[in-house]
């Protein structure tokens, strides 16, 4: 196992990750369906010090955790939801099991929230990553709806301190919407993969706050003046959240310029030799420059 260096988010929970990729690296039989309240406990009991789960919105108004609203990301079997889970009632949402193996039960963000904070660990400054997805990855139009309203409420009725939570998102309009919602929230921005900036939905595809953006400095700096105008008056955007692989030792360095944690996460994740003895390394450049680091995996026990 590697030196304690690096704090752990546990991805989806326990990061047993539905895509095609994962069937033949991971025991899905063995392991507890992502985004799911078994999975979160999973995560916990493995190590991590926090998870990070998808949240998006029912047709009726219910913010539930599923990593997007594309039933056939999702539902493997004969039954299957016959629409995009948006425009789905939640009780009829919830009929269905999640996951490769039939299994997952889906439940509302609350109970999960709840589950969180019965079993925080309190090691970092937040228990939990929400990311903020709603129809993204659907090819859809931005959400004109209550989405970023329904999910501040269920925050603050939880019984996990507002603080307690990170939220995050591809699209930078969402965490400065959330931003009015909840100030005292910590906020995070995802960047893609890909060293250009694409659009996120269907409409609105020249708006930055829009775009998956690359991580460089040209699009950290663009994101960070839009947020100046953009954010609740006093909130911070603490943390930049790339992919790992785009990570340079400029990409530390970029942090640090910016005086944020990096929460980075990797896109088809295995956990080699190599990719640890990278993870050493980026730990290393790390604390070189001060800079925390987080990583949201679907290895957790690999970091031990």
């Amino acid at each position: 196992a590697m030196a304690k260096k690096i704090s752990v988010g546990g991805h989806r929970g326990m990061g047993c990750t539905d895509h095609d990729f994962y069937q033949s690296r991971r025991d899905i039989a063995r392991l507890p369906v992502e985004n799911t309240v078994e999975s979160l406990e999973a995560a916990f009991a493995a190590g991590c010090d926090y998870v990070e789960i998808d949240a998006v919105m029912s047709a009726d108004g219910v913010i539930f955790t599923l990593h997007n609203v594309v039933p056939t990301d999702h539902f493997f079997g004969a039954d299957k939801p016959a629409a995009s889970l948006n425009q789905m009632p939640f009780d009829e949402i919830k009929r269905f099991g999640s996951g490769r193996s039939g299994k997952g039960r889906i439940v509302p963000l609350a109970d999960m929230l709840t589950v969180i904070a019965g079993l925080d660990t309190k090691t970092l400054p937040f228990a939990v990553n929400i990311e903020i997805k709603g129809v993204q990855g659907a090819g859809q139009p931005l959400e004109q709806n209550d989405f970023i309203k329904n999910l501040a409420a269920v925050v603050m009725a939880s019984p996990l301190p507002e603080r307690r939570v990170l939220f995050s998102s591809f699209a930078l309009h969402n965490v400065m919407a959330m931003s009015h919602e909840l100030p005292r929230a910590r906020y995070g921005l995802l960047f893609g993969e890909k060293p250009d900036a694409r659009p996120i939905y269907a409409d609105r595809q020249q708006t930055a706050s829009c775009q998956y953006l690359p991580y460089d400095s040209a699009h950290v700096g663009m994101a960070m003046a839009l947020w100046q105008n953009g954010a609740a008056t006093g909130t911070e955007l603490g943390y930049f959240h790339p992919e790992f692989q785009t990570i340079g030792a400029d990409g530390v360095a970029l942090a640090d310029r910016h005086d944020k944690g990096l929460n980075t996460w990797a896109l088809f994740e295995e956990m080699t030799a190599e990719r640890r003895a990278a993870y050493t390394r980026l730990a290393d450049a790390c604390q070189a420059e001060d800079v925390e680091l987080t990583v949201i995996t679907d290895y957790i026990a690999a970091f031990g």
